[in-house]
């Protein structure tokens, strides 16, 4: 008679070691070959199990300190539903402009929002090099497992100081599961480097949230 549980235990087993592996080798390729995370792949990195229990966008948007009439940029967002936290607190006459370089991804966005009647989501292709908003015109700009996917996040943080208003945040979120996942002390030196201090710091090893401000004058 075939043991069924202990096949199934062989089968997820065997899962998990081919999880492993994946996420090593494909680690090890975005070491030497940086670039953007298929759009496709965010159905998978943005799912009802990390919504609920590892990352939920609640309470990153309540660390964002949103206020009603604020303006945020996402960089890299996804399937829209750490957007849709952020653009609710925000309300009433505030925007939540979300970037991406890949037309799927904000053509995937846009038909979402449209679905569901929000009209504070602007979906917009921009460059993070070269972004385009004028100086100092940015309450908050949040990046969730994007910065590190960028060749040049320094570049990037630049870019992000320059259209922040001086009392404005950048708040970064990683997690240990993303394959280009670096250490705190790694993005906090990528932000010391544009000009930024630390405001605070949430989380642990595994998946934080960093909130960074321009340095005090």
């Amino acid at each position: 008679m075939v043991d069924w549980w202990f096949v199934l235990q062989l089968i997820l087993i065997g899962f998990g070691i081919w999880l492993i592996f994946v996420f090593v080798i494909f680690r090890i390729v975005r070491h030497y070959y940086h670039f953007p995370i298929p759009g496709f792949f965010t159905q998978f990195i943005d799912n009802p199990y990390r919504r609920r229990f590892i990352q939920r966008p609640d309470v990153l948007a309540e660390r964002m300190q949103l206020k009603p009439g604020m303006i945020v940029v996402e960089i890299g967002p996804g399937k829209g539903n750490y957007t849709k936290a952020v653009a609710e607190r925000v309300l009433p006459g505030g925007k939540v402009y979300a970037i991406d370089i890949q037309e799927s991804v904000i053509e995937r966005l846009k038909k979402k929002v449209e679905k569901e009647g929000i009209t504070n989501i602007v979906p917009k292709i921009d460059d993070a090099y070269h972004l385009s908003f004028a100086d100092e015109s940015v309450d908050r700009v949040l990046g969730i497992a994007v910065l590190p996917e960028i060749p040049e996040p320094v570049k990037v943080l630049r870019e992000f100081y320059r259209i922040l208003k001086p009392h404005g945040l950048v708040c970064l979120c990683e997690l240990l599961p993303d394959p280009d996942y670096p250490r705190r002390s790694t993005e906090k030196r990528w932000a010391a480097e544009a000009g930024f201090e630390l405001k605070q710091e949430f989380g642990n090893f595994f998946i934080y949230q960093l909130n960074f401000g321009k340095k005090s004058q």
